[in-house]
């Protein structure tokens, strides 16, 4: 973790950033790129990356317009609150003086830029990030030109391939997503307070993984900790968020892991099942399996105001072991178990226990 510590000095000292990454980017990368240039942005810091490297999609992540509601009420305010009421909010704002009328008050609409730092920049760089890219010569030109400007700022060479030139100050070269290695930074500057923007990045990152390993469970609960969604993934796709996804997000933030046997728990918390929860749950067993690939998984919910968990393993002992103990319907590789008087998150701390 030396490492992370040093890049998290070398942020903070820095002013202006570049970074760098291969053209045509895949996603696991560009969800890097995007989430540390938000956080960066967010730290006041000057960055710049190569614009032709970037899509037109991701510029308009970076330069997206933001609008508000700007009102400007010329009173003292005793109360203001909101009510949602459907698909509408309603803003209330009850000033102290009952004898106002239209003219104390105005609105507008303020659109906000990022103004994404997209050119060259004019000052001397003070830290250069480049995400894989495997080669020096590969960058060398996006480099400042002038040798003592060049030996003036740190270079940091994050990959996930294990053949990189290993040519920075800092190298951090590791079989995992970059996601994850991104997922760590942004941890080591976790006393900074980050939009969830910058997490939703760092998902979208992973969640572009064709397969992923239970190893990397941790990062992804941090992320969902910290306010993180799915949105910019679907965003990025031009689909819109499913309903289930609610439920896999749920899932994710109440996920624990026995990681030496690979082993993952989670459950959902709500009480009263409903069809689309029920349809939710079996998506979600789905994708733990296939996606994540654990030797085990245990997932309970509520059904018919009963608490259920779906289960599979790949190892026929522990399926054995259910079996003996628990009652419910099981195959060779799993089933479901039914629980007795006792909450999702009681039948998993349970569960947890046994195994």
């Amino acid at each position: 973790m030396e490492r992370f510590q040093n890049i998290k000095e070398s942020i903070k000292n820095a002013k202006n950033i570049k970074i760098i990454f291969p053209r045509n980017p895949n996603n696991d990368v560009l969800g890097s790129v995007l989430a540390l240039y938000s956080a960066f942005k967010q730290l006041n810091k000057q960055v710049f990356v190569p614009e032709e490297r970037l899509s037109e999609e991701i510029i308009h992540f970076l330069r997206g317009e933001k609008k508000k509601i700007y009102i400007t009420l010329n009173e003292e305010i005793s109360e203001i609150y909101y009510e949602k009421k459907g698909d509408h909010v309603n803003l209330n704002i009850i000033p102290k003086d009952q004898n106002f009328n239209a003219d104390n008050f105005s609105w507008e609409i303020v659109s906000e830029k990022n103004n994404a730092s997209t050119g060259e920049h004019t000052e001397p760089l003070d830290l250069i990030i480049i995400i894989g890219v495997l080669r020096f010569a590969e960058i060398e030109k996006y480099l400042p030109t002038d040798e003592e400007d060049l030996f003036a700022c740190t270079i940091v060479n994050i990959d996930n391939d294990l053949t990189n030139e290993n040519y920075g100050d800092i190298n951090i070269i590791d079989e995992s997503p970059i996601s994850k290695t991104t997922t760590i930074l942004v941890k080591e500057l976790s006393e900074f307070s980050f939009s969830k923007e910058v997490f939703d990045f760092l998902l979208f990152g992973f969640f572009s993984q064709e397969k992923i390993s239970t190893k990397n469970i941790s990062a992804i609960k941090w992320i969902i900790n910290n306010g993180g969604t799915l949105d910019i993934y679907f965003e990025y796709q031009k689909k819109e968020k499913p309903s289930w996804v609610i439920y896999f997000e749920a899932a994710l933030k109440n996920i624990s892991l026995q990681e030496d046997e690979e082993i993952i728990f989670s459950y959902l918390r709500a009480e009263k099942s409903n069809n689309e929860q029920i349809e939710s749950t079996l998506r979600i067993s789905k994708i733990f399996r296939e996606w994540i690939n654990p030797k085990a998984f245990f997932l309970s919910f509520r059904e018919d105001q009963q608490t259920k968990t779906i289960f599979y393993s790949s190892l026929p002992a522990i399926v054995k072991k259910i079996g003996t103990q628990y009652k419910g319907a099981f195959k060779e590789t799993g089933g479901i178990i039914t629980h007795n008087e006792k909450s999702p998150l009681e039948a998993i701390e349970e569960l947890k226990e046994f195994l």
